[in-house]
Parts: C-alpha cells; structure tokens; sequence
C-alpha cells in the first residue's frame, strides 16, 4: 500500500483544482501527474509551485528550445525520470526525435542551439547540479560571455526551480510506491 493517496477531483479544494486545471490547461495535456495532484489538498503548496513556474517561465530572457534542453539535461544528471520525461515530451513537440534527445545527453556540449542558448544550458547546468562549487570567477565568466547580472540571476532562479521541482516530484512518488 503506497504511504500517500492520490486525492480525486471531487475531494481537492476548489482553489487546488483551478490551480491544476490551469496548469494542466496552460502546459496542454490531458492530466497532470499524480506527483502534483498529490498535494492536492494543501492549497498554499499548489500555489506556490504554480506561481514560481509562472513567474519564471512567462517572459524569459532565454529561448524555450534551450530551456527545455537544459531542463532534460538537469533533470537526466539528478536521475528524475518523471522531470526527464516531460521535458523530453517539450521537446518532441518542438519537433527534437529520440536520436536527437539522446545524442544531445551523451554529448551536451554539441548541442543543436545557438551559442547563447548553448551557454545558457552550459551554465544552468553548472549552477543546478554543482551550486556548492561556484566561484565568483564563474560569474564572471557568464558576464564576460555576455549575460548581464539580472540574466545570471534568472539563471539561478531556473536552475532553482527545476531543483526544487525534482525534489516534489521524486519525494513525491516515493509516496507512491507500492509496498
């Protein structure tokens, strides 16, 4: 018997079932995964995990093709498998066919992106699976290979986000697991 239980719509708060009929309606699928339903019946929680993909998915400074990319490599280092495949399902609709995605993880530094978007996954990556090892030289070496402060903020932030994300989503279906 999993430890949690995947609330149905009829028992999730009215405020949790707009929240993730919105995300489900923005993202363009048919469900969303158990792994955001499940915390379902705490309304602050949905929210705050709807707002900070809103906020920092809507109006960013890098293209959605190398945020999808950086998101699939991130998620493909820290083994989140349910993360990988929804990336990986972003990027098919961008029109990215299996071969592609998998050279692209066996060789992200030949990455089909211009070289802005090339190193904007380069350094997400860095900040999202070796932020311990940071050094203001790697700051500015962003800036120098011109990416502004609020840029290389934004850059954290994403990186955050997808940390953050992963966690939820691996705790999550650990929950899950039938025993």
């Amino acid at each position: 018997m999993p430890f949690f239980d995947v609330p149905k719509d009829s028992e999730l708060p009215p405020e949790s079932r707009e929240l993730l009929e919105e995300y489900q309606r923005v993202l363009g699928t048919k469900a969303l995964p158990r792994n955001w339903t499940i915390f379902g019946g705490i309304p602050r929680i949905i929210e705050a995990r709807f707002q900070a993909w809103k906020n920092l998915s809507q109006d960013a400074s890098f293209s959605w093709d190398a945020r999808c990319i950086a998101v699939m490599l991130m998620t493909h280092a820290k083994r989140c498998q349910m993360c990988f495949a929804g990336a990986r399902g972003q990027l098919e609709k961008l029109g990215f066919d299996e071969d592609t995605m998998n050279a692209i993880c066996a060789h992200p530094e030949a990455l089909p992106l211009k070289e802005r978007d090339r190193r904007f996954v380069h350094h997400v990556l860095k900040i999202g699976t070796d932020s311990a090892n940071l050094t203001p030289k790697d700051f500015r070496e962003m800036e120098e290979g011109g990416f502004s402060k609020d840029e290389i903020l934004e850059m954290i932030a994403f990186a955050a986000y997808w940390n953050m994300n992963i966690v939820f989503s691996q705790a999550a279906l650990a929950g899950l697991v039938e025993e």
